[in-house]
């Protein structure tokens, strides 16, 4: 299954078929990233093409064949703590519950309730080179798996501690638990992470929620780190090389108040959000 497609010759494919449906000064603005989860395509759509959203979904579904079944506009930014997405069915099955296979790792979601990001698979690539079998992982935004589920399944590390506070997340957590046959390694929490109480006891901590963890949230996740050092994962979204130096000042003496060291620091892009804009993550080896 493909996981996304970002080639210029699929626009060009897509042209060409739409070449005489949609007047020629509009075909510039036909998309040029085609993200796929499972059987949907995601496409962010220029406002002036979407009275043609119908002409351009069929197309998709013809190009890509068996791959796809669905294929899913953007409407409008992500939302809240809870990180619903807002992307509407235009053409093709709109079935919302789809099954994604990635890292030999089953994500099952509703993709128009919960976010994953086709953009983040090079991370969770990372990830699974990253960890060990003795290292111990705390994932505090954990959503269906979307970081750590991987890891569980290709890894088989001592302990993942899986926190996430949407109950429709966690209902696809459980869900994927028992997909991918690791119950004896990840352990769910509902709950608020605001209220964790897991100290000392991560070789990884993962906080993976944009636009970034707020300042109790990263505390928690310090605290988490045990006294003989782990990592930590900080994600967060910078919008120039300013951003980049007090992002990692104000980390820095977060770190250093809850009684850590920074060994290492290392920053690592993960995709672009938006001209000028991406999303990158942290990576601060700590210890007591």
């Amino acid at each position: 299954m493909l996981r996304g497609i970002y080639l210029p010759s699929l626009k060009q494919v897509l042209i060409t078929k739409l070449r005489g449906k949609i007047p020629d000064d509009l075909l510039r603005y036909i998309p040029s990233r085609y993200p796929i989860i499972g059987s949907a395509v995601l496409i962010h759509l220029h406002p002036a093409l979407n009275s043609f959203s119908d002409l351009i979904g069929n197309a998709i579904l013809e190009a890509l064949g068996n791959n796809v079944k669905s294929v899913w506009v953007k409407k409008g930014k992500t939302l809240g703590i809870y990180r619903k997405p807002m992307f509407q069915c235009i053409v093709g099955e709109c079935n919302p519950i789809v099954i994604h296979r990635e890292l030999n790792t089953l994500f099952k979601l509703d993709i128009s309730k919960l976010t994953f990001s086709p953009g983040n698979a090079g991370e969770r690539e990372r990830l699974v080179r990253m960890i060990r079998r003795d290292d111990v992982i705390l994932d505090m935004f954990a959503c269906c798996g979307n970081l750590s589920m991987p890891i569980a399944v290709n890894v088989k590390p001592k302990c993942i501690y899986a926190i996430e506070i949407n109950p429709l997340a966690y209902a696809f957590l459980l869900e994927n638990i028992r997909l991918n046959k690791v119950s004896n390694i990840v352990q769910p929490s509902l709950m608020d992470n605001h209220y964790l109480e897991l100290e000392e006891i991560a070789t990884h901590v993962l906080l993976g929620f944009l636009p970034s963890p707020d300042k109790i949230q990263t505390i928690r996740g310090i605290k988490a780190i045990c006294p003989e050092g782990g990592v930590l994962h900080y994600h967060t979204i910078v919008r120039n090389k300013y951003e980049y130096s007090s992002i990692i000042t104000n980390l820095l003496r977060l770190v250093n108040k809850q009684g850590y060291r920074v060994e290492k620091v290392n920053v690592q892009k993960i995709k672009n959000m938006a001209p000028k804009v991406e999303h990158i993550v942290i990576r601060l080896n700590i210890k007591r």
